[in-house]
């Protein structure tokens, strides 16, 4: 396969929900169906499956963990100190410039050009940054939005909010399945890998309709570096990490593949979840995928090409 041939069909099916929705005429309620479509049934469906009958060596993979964890908290603190705003609209930023699009673009892209072991790679992405970088921006905003609530209280409704997510939850619950050795019967198994399947056409989909609805204008200075360092920064973190802690060949290429991605649209949930101004998160969500079609594409053809 091609790089190309792995690549172009990717952002084919976004660029197809781009067009369906301006043909269509459909607005924010469209993203938002979508979205809960594949949040709550479709993604749990594919991580569940895919935990339950993953070979655990492939899963242990802690010098990727460190890697990429390292390099996406690093942009993530760069970020929220380079800001001037309160710290819950510097948090949001600082999760806009480091959030890769690890479920919905990554576990498509990087299965279709590493296999299984990008695919493994990308599972293992999408939970580091919804466990811990998504929970890290959503403490820092209930501390400085509810300072008069305790600390211990707080950390504790976000660790409780994290366990509750699906995408979290079904991986967990996968995993729990493996332990207990069970085969999975056959019309469970089907349920499963049918639903699993329409993972990441729909969220695909999905980004293409979010990318269609009209967005106001933002700072060009904060765009901008948020976008520097989404796209540019955080895979140059990556890759020097990667000469002081080397990876086999896969699981490198996985790592920096991943982490050029686009953001993800975790930072504008957390701005509309909180009542803050989803301009900036949006802006950048849009400009980060435009730019990632040839961005990511040059990557992956000096990666496998």
């Amino acid at each position: 396969m091609t790089v190309l041939g792995a690549v172009l069909p990717i952002f084919a099916i976004i660029l197809a929900g781009y067009v369906f929705a301006r043909m269509r005429q459909l607005g924010a309620d469209a993203v938002t169906v979508l979205n809960a479509y594949v949040v709550w049934v479709a993604l749990p469906a594919l991580l569940f499956d895919f935990v339950a009958e993953a070979d655990w060596a492939t899963l242990a993979q802690p010098r990727f963990v460190l890697v990429f964890a390292t390099s996406m908290l690093a942009i993530f603190g760069v970020s929220l100190i380079s800001g001037n705003q309160r710290l819950a609209r510097r948090s949001i930023d600082a999760l806009a410039a480091s959030y890769s699009n690890t479920a919905y673009l990554g576990i498509p892209l990087a299965g279709a050009l590493l296999g299984p072991t990008g695919t493994a790679a990308a599972v293992i992405a999408s939970l580091l940054t919804v466990c811990a970088l998504f929970a890290l921006s959503v403490m820092l905003v209930e501390i400085d939005l509810a300072p008069r609530v305790p600390v211990a209280r707080r950390i504790g409704g976000v660790a409780l909010s994290v366990v509750r997510n699906p995408l979290v939850a079904a991986p967990l619950a996968g995993g729990l399945w493996a332990v207990t050795g069970l085969a999975m019967p056959f019309a469970p198994q089907m349920f499963l890998k049918l639903l699993g399947q329409t993972a990441s056409p729909v969220a695909l989909v999905t980004i293409g309709v979010f990318l269609a609805q009209p967005r106001a204008r933002s700072s060009a200075i904060d765009l901008g570096r948020a976008v520097c360092l989404k796209l540019v920064a955080q895979p140059l973190v990556t890759l020097a990490l990667l000469l002081i802690f080397p990876l086999p060949r896969p699981w490198a290429a996985a790592a920096l593949l991943i982490a050029a991605l686009p953001t993800g649209t975790g930072p504008f949930m957390v701005a509309q979840l909180y009542a803050q101004d989803v301009t900036l998160t949006a802006r950048t969500i849009l400009v980060t995928t435009v730019l990632s079609v040839f961005s990511v594409t040059a990557l992956a053809w000096w990666l496998v090409g």
